[in-house]
Formats: structure tokens, sequence, C-alpha cells
């Protein structure tokens, strides 16, 4: 896929927690499909207080000039996890994906086209990977989301965006959690936003385990309703 005309230039977030047996996989992606579709790019790994291995394969990787990397102390949530990278950042256009190695990094090349007439550009999981139950509980959660939040997407919850670093500056996140993926496409629809969406491509988990599953569905359903009242009584924009 070529990138666009413009040599873009890419800040990439990518969260990760306990992810020692793909992280290096997934970054050595990463970075060959940002020197390929880009002009200039930067990494920024930001390790959510894993127990494991990956703060120590993430630091042998930044001595070797490969990412930026941020360690939290202890486990703090996916939603800091990208706010921390988000502020860390220094491109023009910021694009996040998970660590999971569950994504096509290549697939940015469908992003990037539509970047350029629009603020933010969501992928959407054309064929899901990951488990009946996970399906399921993601078609719940974006059904909720349209309820109660008006986003209007198709995969909310995709980690696989790309958006113009000045105007994820003006949607003031504060989610700590899964939720922020939530808030960031209700924020921005009610700014405004041009938002675009595009399919990408979804691999089976090779390695490590997901951290998602029914246990988390009372705390979605919680996020989304707090969401809910706190844009409520926000100004748009």
């Amino acid at each position: 896929m070529a990138a666009p005309s413009t040599s873009p230039s890419v800040s990439c977030v990518m969260p990760a927690f306990n992810e020692e047996a793909s992280i290096v996989m997934a970054v050595a992606n990463v970075r060959g499909a940002l020197e390929h579709l880009t002009s200039d790019s930067e990494i920024i790994v930001v390790d959510d207080g894993s127990t494991d291995h990956t703060g120590a394969l993430l630091d042998e990787m930044a001595a070797a000039g490969q990412l930026r990397v941020l360690h939290f102390p202890v486990n703090r949530g996916y939603g800091c996890t990208l706010r921390a990278g988000f502020a860390a950042a220094t491109r023009p256009l910021l694009f996040f994906c998970d660590s999971d190695n569950q994504f096509d990094p290549m697939d940015l090349g469908r992003l990037l086209p539509l970047i350029e007439e629009a603020d933010i550009v969501v992928g959407h999981r054309v064929a899901r990977c990951d488990g009946m139950l996970r399906g399921v509980l993601s078609r719940g959660y974006n059904v909720l989301a349209s309820m109660l939040l008006d986003v209007r997407v198709r995969d909310v919850n995709c980690a696989f965006k790309l958006m113009r670093r000045e105007a994820l500056a003006g949607l003031a996140l504060v989610s700590t959690g899964y939720s922020i993926n939530a808030e960031m496409l209700a924020r921005a629809a009610r700014a405004q936003l041009r938002i675009r969406e595009v399919p990408v491509t979804h691999w089976p988990r090779r390695a490590g385990r997901s951290k998602v599953g029914t246990a988390d569905v009372p705390w979605s359903l919680f996020a989304l309703l707090s969401l809910r009242w706190t844009l409520r009584d926000s100004p748009p924009g």
C-alpha cells in the first residue's frame, strides 16, 4: 500500500501490559510499516506496569534506538497509557495500535489517504479473530455506545486509529480504562470533527492472552454511563 503524496510524519503509540511473548515482533512489524509508509516517524510504547519481561524487552529496544518507552510502576489502565503516549508524541499525525500483534500495521496505508480529508480515521475489523465471546461482547458494546453516547462507528474499540494531533489535543480526554475509545469518538462527534472509517485486517492472537473478558462487562457499562453523564454536563468541543 502506498502512502499519501504528502509524505506523512507519524507518531505511533502502543500500550503494552504483559506482552513479553509478542512485543518484539509487534514493534518490529510497526517499524517496518512506518518506514515504508511515512517520511518520518517515532514509536512510543507505554508499559502499563507489566509484571513479566515486557519492560526489560522494551528497554533493550529503546537502548538500540528502535523506540521510546514510558514505564508505569503499577498498572493504571488502558486509557492512562494512551493518554500518556499521546502527550509524549511529537509528530503531526497520531496513530495507535495494540501490542498483541493482532493487526497488520501495513493497513495504516489504508488510513493515511483518508486523513487528508478527516480529523480521525477509525479502523473496523472486518473478520474478528479472537473468538465468539469477544465478538458478542464487542457487538453489544458498540450498540450501547451508540445508544448512550451517539457514537456512530462500526467498531468503537478497534485499537487501530489515526488522527491529527491538534484535533486530539482539543478533546480533553479523561478516561482511564478501555472506554477511552468511546470517549474519544463521542467528544470528536460533539466537536464536529470529521470521522472516517476503513476496514482493517485482524489476526488471531499468536501468544499471550486477552486482557478483556466477561468480568469487564459491568465496569464497561458503568464507564459508558459515567461518560454519558460527564458529556451531558460539558460543553461541546
